[in-house]
């Protein structure tokens, strides 16, 4: 074959070549879909030292990702959806976007003042499912007429704190996160009945027997007391409900009792301790009358589960006033 038609010849099939290499890039492109992005979900596992029908009474829901709101709306005692530990889910959010809860806490003396703000953002990974645990915390209570903190922060542990929880500190998310939260050093697995036993002390609990005697104290401001201290185990450490009463026998007295909500200490021997209970003995009756009487105490703990303990013991009160 004469050279320059060989030559023709190749460059024909190159052109042919490049054609054909052109079409099948073409229809690789037209077969093609653009790959959507991953998506991912964060759980926020809310927990909460606070007992709604005690210290509150509703709670604001805010959500938003990405900036878009997705829920607003409150949960009321009354309604009965206002319960501890709930979860609430941001799922199937594009990777990458930044999530954000607000809780807003109220009491019912005050129902437009809150009581508690809370506030937590994250970022979404795709294709994980996070949990975001959140914790109300008696700590960040709002003192009557103090301020929130300075906004973007958010009160945690007792202090003003950036909200944001980096995504890579956040564990997978599990169906049983109640249960795989940091046990209750006051509250140990097992199911066991609740214990309580009523002791004496201001700064820490004293045990008592029968018929031993307490000292009665005046008041910095009226009024006489003696102070009571309870050990307790098998109920919860935070948001229990702890109820101290009295009876006077001989004078068929009733003590107007006394009702708080205070984080136990942990003790020995599994377990808690609660004391500076300051039980007011005067009312109805002059402290006079009072004096070296017999009076059965008894204190009662409500845990936020529902468990209830109680525990009693008969004292005689001191015949003098310190």
């Amino acid at each position: 074959m004469r050279p320059p038609l060989l030559a023709a010849r190749l460059r024909c099939a190159l052109r042919l070549l490049g054609l054909l290499c052109l079409l099948c890039s073409l229809a690789a492109v037209a077969g093609c879909s653009v790959a959507a992005p991953a998506t991912g979900t964060v759980v926020v596992g809310v927990t909460s030292e606070l007992a709604p029908g005690v210290d509150i009474d509703r709670v604001r829901v805010v959500l938003r990702a990405g900036g878009a709101l997705l829920r607003d709306d409150v949960l009321t005692h009354r309604s009965g959806q206002l319960f501890f530990p709930r979860k609430f889910a941001f799922e199937d959010i594009d990777d990458q976007t930044t999530v954000e809860i607000s809780l807003e806490a109220f009491g019912a003396e005050d129902p437009d003042r809150p009581v508690l703000v809370r506030a937590a953002t994250t970022r979404v990974v795709g294709g994980r499912a996070l949990l975001l645990r959140l914790r109300l915390e008696r700590e960040c209570v709002i003192a009557p007429g103090a301020a929130t903190c300075p906004a973007p922060q958010t009160c945690v542990a007792g202090g003003c704190s950036a909200p944001h929880v980096d995504p890579g500190r956040l564990e997978p998310y599990s169906a049983s996160w109640k249960a795989d939260a940091a046990p209750d050093p006051c509250k140990p697995d097992g199911g066991a009945a609740p214990v309580v036993v009523v002791g004496e002390g201001q700064g820490d609990y004293f045990p008592l027997e029968d018929l031993d005697e307490v000292q009665v104290e005046a008041g910095p401001q009226g009024g006489y007391h003696v102070f009571i201290a309870t050990r307790i185990k098998n109920l919860r450490r935070s948001g229990s409900i702890t109820v101290v009463s009295g009876v006077v026998p001989e004078l068929g007295y009733t003590i107007e009792p006394l009702r708080v909500i205070f984080t136990m200490d942990p003790d020995e021997g599994g377990f808690c301790k609660l004391s500076g209970l300051r039980f007011r003995l005067d009312g109805e009756r002059a402290i006079g009358e009072l004096l070296g009487e017999v009076v059965d105490i008894e204190v009662t703990v409500t845990d936020p589960d529902g468990a209830t303990g109680t525990g009693r013991r008969r004292v005689t009160l001191s015949e003098t006033i310190l």
